[in-house]
């Protein structure tokens, strides 16, 4: 490509000049896009908007945390962006005129991969409209109906949202949990290169009659995982992948079923990608220490194997909402009102001042977030 159609770029190599637009945020990329054809048509391109969200990912740059939290001024509740190293809040998320107000609790993110946070508004029902959401350029995506027909008001609906690498794509698992009748579940996937549905037939008798277990799920690699119960009130770990369609079972560790049973409200689980492996965090209470804490553990070779135990000295009631920037846990106390962010390599406790509010579920919520340019092209 020749710079010779932008005269503000006659001596700058193309190389360099996308290593250097590589490095700037987005709100600078898409005043850029006006300066000449050329950098648009360059900013705009597949392998740029690829160079910059990889920049991003591998050095943890331009990234946010995305919180539910109670806010000094209107509205009180708000889901807004903070920064990764100040967090101080960068930007109140605003919704196009297309999207209900995103405001308050009754907002449900189900996930956020590569710059596209999967949203509802009062989830509950299969006309419930879903969006993908890049709020770096306040574009959106929202999704077409169901693929499921004739079927009752589902008793749950939950979603893993995430980015299949080795197809290049976005998805959406949505999982529904059916209760009239013979109980039974349902699962759909959403592609957004197709901008469809579709159902899944071969769901195996054994998970088809599963029930899920709270709203806990998360999608690394093409595959999404759910903690499940089956019928005869045992738990169990399930994987979907959504490229071969394939489930999987696989056992919890005792103690992790020993804190789902106990019923406990500080006994919480949190699924999530840490270092290239899935990973199944729970919070727990040591009755004899009278200390409370967070066992790790690792899926590796089919099994759980576990990593390390999380303690927090001085802080009780606390349970792992989210991992970011590789090695460290974000932790709400007490009770998850407060967050804190905890090292997993240096255990390093860092207050973050961010005051949580919960959802329409009691529920308290921090997702990470980088910027990106996908769905510019859109």
């Amino acid at each position: 490509m020749s710079n010779s159609g932008c005269n503000g770029s006659h001596y700058i190599p193309e190389e360099i000049l996308i290593n250097i637009l590589s490095r700037l945020p987005v709100k600078s990329l898409i005043r850029f896009i006006c300066v000449c054809k050329l950098w648009s048509s360059l900013i705009r391109s597949s392998r740029f908007i690829g160079m910059h969200l990889n920049r991003n990912v591998t050095n943890h740059a331009h990234a946010f945390i995305i919180a539910l939290h109670e806010s000094r001024r209107k509205p009180k509740f708000c889901y807004t962006l903070f920064s990764n190293e100040t967090f101080e809040p960068c930007l109140k998320i605003k919704h196009p005129s297309t999207w209900p107000k995103i405001i308050g609790p009754k907002i449900e993110i189900h996930g956020s991969s590569n710059g596209l946070v999967c949203l509802s508004y009062e989830l509950g029902n299969l006309d419930t409209a879903i969006y993908l959401c890049n709020l770096s350029i306040q574009k959106h995506v929202v999704l077409p109906p169901t693929s499921i027909l004739c079927l009752p008001c589902p008793e749950y609906v939950t979603y893993a949202f995430g980015f299949h690498p080795g197809l290049n794509d976005y998805k959406v698992v949505r999982l529904l949990m059916f209760s009239e009748g013979n109980h039974c579940i349902e699962v759909e996937v959403y592609s957004l290169s197709t901008n469809s549905w579709k159902r899944i037939d071969a769901i195996p008798a054994s998970i088809k009659t599963m029930v899920l277990h709270y709203d806990q799920c998360a999608f690394f690699n093409g595959v999404a995982y759910f903690i499940m119960k089956k019928e005869d009130a045992t738990y169990c770990f399930v994987s979907f992948d959504t490229d071969s369609e394939v489930f999987e079972e696989f056992l919890l560790p005792d103690a992790v079923v020993d804190g789902i049973e106990s019923m406990l409200d500080n006994c919480k689980e949190l699924i999530a990608e840490y270092k290239g492996s899935i990973c199944l965090l729970q919070s727990n209470l040591d009755f004899r220490a009278g200390n409370d804490y967070i066992d790790m553990w690792l899926l590796q070779e089919k099994s759980f194997k576990k990593l390390l135990t999380v303690y927090l000295p001085g802080k009780r009631s606390f349970y792992p909402l989210a991992i970011r920037m590789s090695n460290e846990l974000l932790v709400g106390y007490p009770c998850g009102s407060y967050l804190c962010s905890y090292n997993l390599e240096t255990k390093q406790v860092t207050e973050t001042g961010i005051k949580l509010a919960v959802d329409r579920y009691n529920d308290y919520h921090a997702h990470t977030y980088v910027e990106s340019l996908v769905l510019l092209r859109e």
